[in-house]
């Protein structure tokens, strides 16, 4: 791979993204309320097999850490409308893309 073609994949524009939790599964433990929503930029795209991480930009509340992580995706649903949904061991989450 050329050096102009490795360091336009390294510097990758992230997304600004809005994250809802959806749903917890049933008997799945609980670390954030359904409905709760983090925004940020992501670290990285939604990866099979792969946290999803995202860099907060707003904080919601006082004790945040200042990188919101899932647990490892499992799946990746994106619909004809370009609706992105992970699905993770414990919960579904809404992905919705705000800005670069």
């Amino acid at each position: 791979m050329g050096g102009a073609v490795a360091a336009a994949i390294l510097s990758r524009v992230a997304e600004h993204v809005r994250v809802r939790k959806v749903s917890t599964r049933d008997g799945r433990p609980v670390m954030l309320d359904d409905g709760h929503v983090v925004e940020g930029d992501e670290v990285q795209s939604p990866t099979p097999g792969m946290p999803y991480s995202v860099r907060r930009s707003v904080v919601e509340h006082e004790d945040a850490p200042e990188v919101f992580m899932t647990s490892p995706i499992r799946a990746v649903i994106t619909d004809g409308a370009g609706a992105i949904t992970l699905l993770t061991d414990n919960s579904r989450y809404k992905v919705e893309v705000i800005g670069r």
